[in-house]
């Protein structure tokens, strides 16, 4: 029986690192990773983020796509409305393009690193991946990563990755209460 080939959406090393573990535990599943967040700004801080996906990657051994597209026009200009619907539209956005990479590239299936998060609408990414499955004719494996949220951000602290202060658009920084938040001009 060969492995499933996963194509993993990586939000971010912190949240990665539970879900990599978990996925690998399985031993079935052979996992690349896919770094695509147009919704982290400012440039900065989508680039610290990406350096510890950097170094998540030589960790674990997997290799990652890096798509380095901002929008940060765009959710200034579209996305300053409620909060559920530029979640939404952001979880749509980057599901889909996963989706759509994984199956260009003869993925078996994909998921995301969204679904270890507490702090995310957990059904709506579930939902929205299995409508990219049915759209893109591509298994969406879903799976409840939550449990590994704790344990993948303590192995994340001793490796020494970056850990971001707020989820990653101007949204969600000035609505961030965290003290030490980085101070950013948009």
């Amino acid at each position: 029986m060969r492995n499933t080939k996963l194509l993993l959406h990586i939000c971010c090393a912190p949240c990665a690192t539970g879900v990599i573990k978990k996925l690998k535990s399985d031993g079935s599943i052979y996992i690349s990773g896919i770094y695509y967040n147009p919704n982290i700004h400012p440039s900065q801080e989508h680039q610290e983020r990406k350096v510890s996906v950097d170094l998540l990657s030589n960790d674990e051994n997997i290799d990652v796509l890096y798509d380095d597209t901002l929008m940060v026009d765009y959710w200034k200009e579209n996305l300053k409305g409620e909060k559920v619907n530029r979640c939404d539209f952001c979880y749509t956005l980057r599901i889909e393009q996963l989706a759509k990479t994984a199956k260009e590239m003869g993925y078996d299936a994909f998921t995301t690193t969204l679904l270890v998060s507490p702090w995310q609408n957990h059904e709506k990414i579930q939902i929205i991946g299995q409508e990219m499955q049915k759209k893109y004719d591509i298994d969406f494996m879903y799976q409840d990563f939550r449990p590994f949220y704790r344990e993948g951000k303590n192995l994340a602290y001793h490796r020494g990755y970056y850990l971001q202060k707020y989820c990653g658009c101007i949204f969600s920084y000035e609505e961030s209460d965290h003290k030490k938040k980085p101070i950013y001009t948009f």
